[in-house]
């Protein structure tokens, strides 16, 4: 007669670290499941009590600065970003460039130096007239947007840069 061995079968489960307590889970959990970065007062509207939330998110970033994932902060909103130790694993296998004109390169230098900046500020440092498809340009890759109306005869609309200008150069925040 041959002895069946006892099979013992382990759950399919990942063991994240244990020191984090409800809250900690609570704001990794909204934060995981955003469909973009979070600020602090959207998260504590989210968890089920109130608590010291930017210490939590403190204490998150700490306990995934040495994993495959990171939790990153870009402009006071919160996300979790691929490791960039790891990047390489995500790259795509089809890769489009696009170059971005000179007109569109040094308006967006403009913008970052000198915003909120009018169309006529633009082009009157770069001495010389600009098509409309040099903004929009910019702005359909979501480095640009209007920032209001600048308070002068004609009301021209000011632009400034996004968030996404911000989390594509990997930038924080803007240089004080």
């Amino acid at each position: 007669m041959i002895k069946k061995a006892k099979v013992t079968k382990k759950d399919n489960v990942v063991n994240f670290p244990t020191k984090i307590n409800d809250i900690d889970k609570e704001i990794e959990a909204v934060i995981f499941a955003a469909a973009e970065p979070l600020d602090v007062d959207t998260i504590e509207s989210k968890i089920s009590k109130k608590a010291n939330v930017v210490k939590s998110l403190e204490k998150l970033q700490q306990e995934y600065s040495s994993r495959g994932i990171n939790l990153v902060c870009i402009k006071n909103k919160w996300s979790f970003r691929t490791s960039p130790k790891l990047s390489t694993l995500m790259t795509q296998e089809k890769t489009v460039e696009k170059k971005l004109s000179r007109a569109a390169i040094e308006t967006l230098a403009i913008i970052v130096y000198h915003q909120p900046v009018t169309r006529a500020e633009i082009e009157e440092i770069r001495g010389v007239a600009f098509g409309t498809n040099t903004l929009e340009i910019l702005m359909e890759l979501d480095w640009v947007k209007p920032g209001g109306r600048k308070d002068v005869p004609g009301k021209p609309i000011q632009y400034l840069t996004t968030d996404g200008f911000l989390s594509h150069f990997d930038l924080h925040e803007y240089p004080a």
